[in-house]
């Protein structure tokens, strides 16, 4: 889908002396789509509707909870413009400077793992987007207790948002370590292992990314971010490796046809197949089976 995406840059919300934002409003039709070079959390107050974030589109409804990490693209959008159907929203913005100390922070304390969390959260590079449920409602009062601090701005009201913010975070890595109880090292290094053995075992079936995180019981942003720790590759790159090298082997230990091994693969369209090939192997198919034939 075109669209035209706009860039928001976080000197408009920021002042000198404080680098957080809060911001409380009616998601309408209007607003563009956008990335920012600042971090946003934001929670889904009242309603629902829709959240289009990168090439995804999503139902939200009251509870939701993004975190949009520097470079994401995304746009909240009503269920309809029938004024009846509200989507409010509640989010703050930062600077990854405050994430930075932050991190020193928690690393001084021993906090480590939670430091290592929050690192992630930056920018997409490392991630799409972080999507948690505040099913025990923990968030969405802090969050308001800080939008009434940062409204007033009374005395000493900047340390109070640096500690709310760091509170909020905890919460944050609180909510996913309960509900992805298998950031456990052990159990995901377990997990992870029955999902590589599915897709080598089903090279020539449809595999998506949402039905390995399915497999994994956890959802696609959080597959993402574990997939790449345990991988060193993308999802993607890691399933167009395997299914190159399965040809290779196909294309010296068997008379198959090309075709064929394309669709053994899971390559319906022998065009794309062999444009992957000679990107991932710098030959065709045809001149690496003339040049390596072992039958």
């Amino acid at each position: 889908m075109n669209r035209n995406i706009e860039s928001f840059k976080g000197k408009k919300y920021f002042s000198k002396d404080l680098f957080i934002y809060l911001n409380r409003l009616e998601e309408d039709f209007l607003r563009p789509h956008h990335y920012h070079d600042f971090i946003e959390i934001t929670i889904i107050e009242e309603g629902s509707g829709f959240h289009y974030v990168n090439e995804k589109v999503l139902k939200v409804q009251k509870g939701d909870l993004f975190v949009i990490p520097i470079g994401a693209s995304h746009v909240f959008r009503p269920s309809s413009s029938n004024s009846k159907n509200k989507l409010i929203v509640c989010n703050i913005l930062f600077d990854c400077q405050v994430l930075k100390q932050i991190v020193n922070t928690s690393i001084v304390h021993g906090e480590n793992s939670f430091a290592k969390w929050c690192t992630q959260l930056e920018n997409n590079n490392t991630f799409d987007y972080l999507h948690l449920k505040d099913d025990h409602d923990t968030c969405l009062p802090l969050l308001r207790s800080m939008f009434v601090e940062f409204q007033e701005k009374q005395i000493g009201y900047s340390l109070i948002l640096n500690a709310k913010l760091r509170e909020l975070l905890i919460k944050l890595f609180r909510i996913e370590y309960r509900a992805f109880p298998n950031l456990n090292p052990k159990i995901t290094s377990y997990a992870i292992n029955e999902v590589l053995s599915y897709m080598h075992q089903n090279l020539h079936k449809m595999i998506t990314l949402a039905d390995m995180a399915s497999l994994m019981n956890i959802s696609e942003s959080h597959f993402v971010r574990i997939f790449k720790k345990y991988t060193n590759q993308t999802f993607i790159e890691y399933l167009q490796n395997i299914r190159i090298e399965k040809s290779c082997h196909l294309l010296l230990h068997t008379d198959f046809s090309i075709k064929e091994i394309s669709y053994l693969v899971g390559y319906t369209n022998i065009d794309y197949f062999r444009e992957l090939f000679v990107k991932k192997i710098s030959v065709s198919p045809k001149a690496y089976r003339k040049k390596n034939a072992i039958l």
